[in-house]
This record gives C-alpha cells, sequence and structure tokens, in this order.
C-alpha cells in the first residue's frame, strides 16, 4: 500500500539510569506541545552496559518503582525537546504511574494517573497474609506494592505548577484495597478523556471485577473542570466464563455525537475493542469486538474528521502501527494498517498518544527499547504525503 504519511523519528527523553514509559501528548493553547510521562529508576545501569545488552539483563526491567514520576517535556512544533524535564510534585506517599494528559478549551491542563503505594516486606507480607492483593516480590521490585487509586490534578499556567493529587470516588460494588481503611479509589487510569459540549469532562478507567477477577471499564465524570468526580457508568464488562477482560481505555466524541471507547482487551488475542454511548457515557451499547491487533490504542481526530487511530504492537516485529479511519463510515478494520515503525528489539515498547499539529501534521509519541536495551520517550512525526 501506499504510506499516507513521511515518517520520521526523534527521541524526546532518553536516561540510561532511568525507565521512561507510557507517555501522553497534548497541544497547549498557545501551540506548545507537552509530554507527559512516567520516570522510574533502571538500576541496570549499575551492573554495566555488557550486563544491560546481555540475554540476562536485556529484559529485566519492571514496570513497578517505589520513586516513579511524572515528568514533562516541552516540545517544538517540530517535535523536538524545547527545554529541560519538568518533574511534577509526586504523592507523598506513592508512586505515580500512567500519566494522562487533556487541555481544556479554556487552557487548563488536566493530568490524571494512578500510583501505587510501596510497602517494605515485612507489612507487605503480612497484609498478603489478610488477603489483601499485594503485588510484586521483594526480590524482583525491593518492595511491595499496594494499589493507591486513580487520581486528577491541573494547572492553571500552562503546566508550572500542579495541584495536588485528587483521588476519585471509589467504584461502586468494588472491595476496599484495604478493608475499611482504603477504597478502591477510581481504579486505574490510561488513555485519553475527552470535554464534552456542555463542559463535562469523561475519563475511563478500569479496575478487576469482583464477579469475575477480569478488567472491567468504568466511566466518572466531572462538571467543574475536573475539581471533582463522580461515577457514571460500567462501560463494559464481560460475565461469560472464559470471557474478556476490559482495561487501558482510551476515550473519543466523533461527529455523529457517539462517544466511543477503545479497549485493551485481555482473552481476545489482543484484539480491539469498542464501545459506543449516544448518551455521553450514561449508557453504553455492547461493545463490539474488531480485527485490529495491538494494545493500548489511542484515537485522535484530524481536521478531515478521520482519526488517526494508533496503537502498540507486541508481535514481532514489535512497535507501533496505526491506521486512518473515518469512524462514521467504516470499520476499523477496514481502514488500512500502516508501520509507524518495527525495530524495537523487545516487547517491552508500544503505548501510542497522538497530537493534530496546526500545520497538517501529527505526532505520535511512545516508549520504546533500543540496542542498548534502554527504554526511552520517543516521536515519530507523520507528514501527510500528498495526494
Amino acid at each position: 500500500m501506499t504510506m499516507p504519511f513521511a515518517v520520521s523519528h526523534r527521541i524526546i527523553y532518553r536516561d540510561s539510569a532511568f525507565f521512561a514509559s507510557f507517555p501522553s501528548v497534548a497541544l497547549r493553547a498557545d501551540g506548545v506541545v507537552l509530554v507527559a510521562f512516567r520516570r522510574a529508576r533502571d538500576h541496570r545501569w549499575l551492573r554495566g552496559e555488557e550486563y544491560r545488552r546481555s540475554e540476562t539483563g536485556f529484559d529485566n526491567v519492571d514496570h513497578l518503582d517505589a520513586r516513579s514520576q511524572t515528568v514533562i517535556v516541552p516540545l517544538t512544533a517540530g517535535g523536538e525537546p524545547a527545554g529541560e524535564p519538568i518533574t511534577v510534585p509526586p504523592d507523598p506517599q506513592a508512586a505515580d504511574q500512567d500519566a494522562n494528559l487533556l487541555v481544556l478549551r479554556d487552557g487548563r491542563l488536566v493530568l490524571t494517573g494512578f500510583a501505587w503505594y510501596p510497602l517494605p516486606a515485612r507489612d507487605g507480607e503480612a497484609l498478603r497474609a489478610q488477603g489483601i492483593g499485594v503485588v510484586g516480590s521483594p526480590q524482583r521490585t525491593g518492595d511491595l506494592y499496594l494499589f493507591w487509586g486513580a487520581y486528577a490534578r491541573w494547572s492553571d499556567d500552562g503546566g508550572r505548577t500542579w495541584t495536588p493529587h485528587r483521588y476519585l470516588p471509589a467504584v461502586p460494588g468494588q472491595p476496599d484495597t484495604v478493608p475499611g481503611i482504603r477504597p478502591m479509589h477510581g481504579g486505574a487510569v490510561r488513555g485519553r478523556a475527552v470535554e464534552a459540549a456542555d463542559g463535562t469532562l469523561l475519563m475511563a478507567t478500569y479496575a478487576h471485577h469482583p464477579d469475575t477477577g477480569r478488567y472491567a471499564s468504568h466511566l466518572f465524570a466531572s462538571a467543574d473542570r475536573g475539581d471533582t468526580w463522580t461515577y457514571r457508568s460500567l462501560i463494559a464488562m464481560d460475565r461469560s466464563p472464559a470471557g474478556a477482560g476490559f482495561c487501558e481505555s482510551a476515550l473519543l466524541s466523533v461527529a455523529d455525537g457517539r462517544l466511543l471507547a477503545f479497549h485493551r482487551t485481555t482473552g481476545l488475542d489482543d484484539r480491539l475493542a469498542i464501545s459506543a454511548s449516544r448518551d455521553l457515557g450514561r449508557t453504553w451499547e455492547p461493545w463490539r469486538v474488531h480485527e485490529v491487533v495491538g494494545h493500548p490504542y489511542d484515537a485522535c481526530p484530524l481536521a478531515d474528521g478521520r482519526l488517526l487511530l494508533a496503537y502498540g504492537y507486541r508481535h514481532r516485529p514489535f512497535g507501533v502501527r496505526a491506521r486512518l479511519w473515518n469512524p462514521v463510515r467504516e470499520d476499523p478494520a477496514a481502514a488500512a494498517e500502516f508501520i509507524v515503525r518495527d525495530d524495537s528489539p523487545s516487547a517491552d515498547t508500544g503505548y501510542p498518544w497522538a497530537v493534530a499539529l496546526p500545520d497538517g501534521r501529527a505526532l505520535v509519541v511512545y516508549y520504546i527499547c533500543d540496542d542498548a536495551g534502554v527504554r526511552h520517550v520517543a516521536a515519530s512525526l507523520l507528514t501527510p504525503a500528498g495526494p
């Protein structure tokens, strides 16, 4: 097929002492592009370059770290870093995970994410013995971790200062993280949120449903620009015995008035599932599976009404793929797939997020592994190939 774009790559952030991952990107009201991502320690650098490149060390990384934090990098119009990385103040108790940016029409920046509470092995094992869902292992991660919940925070000065973390309300019917002490605040969150025409903010989260043990996707809403949130609905779940899970859901409003949720799935051979709502997420039509393979997904609206549907590809050859899709007229599987890049030596890559630039180009950010085993945040600038 003819490539719809000329593609050029650039590195946004790379430091061999850190594991940089799970980025999002947004266009600030003044035209500045911001990339937010999770930065965590990568202890392999202490053991030397030879170890990190070795068969044992190359993929010896973990997505849990007691000091993981959110970092923001401003970019030039060409997608190149334009300043030093800015560390967003962390939660004093917990470690920040994925970073999700949303720019409101009035210019406010809303940053959502979720956090893990690090525990010393002694306390973590004691909680685990009580049946509490502690994850990790002292031998591998150094600590054990307790899920701490989803949060929102915001900036009214372009990202220079941020409010403290404000954790979402509990997911209805979900057991407490720690009975009687810590509710299940919102679940985890990874994916694009939306600002509806009436100013309502909508954000998808996910959590293991107590009835099935598999991920279910949920919707939260804010009527006050992200200050407070309320639970709105269950987006998608599967009660069948060997059913699917739905997580890392990205939202988008499309021209025909629907709100779409693009789900990463489990139990469906890594295929895309989409849920649709015609009443701003108060009710949802049954989810549908599509013959698009990847995870997770991001759908970026373009000026011509089509969507740039980007997704990580964790099957050989590893990398990032995308489609140009008209959501009103066609199934996403009918849109031709094109490769953004397929040169990652590890499946530990992907999590793309795209933004349309004012000059008609698009920028897709993601994380990727290089030949030295360093996980870093990169971007691909997509320039329309012409008529």
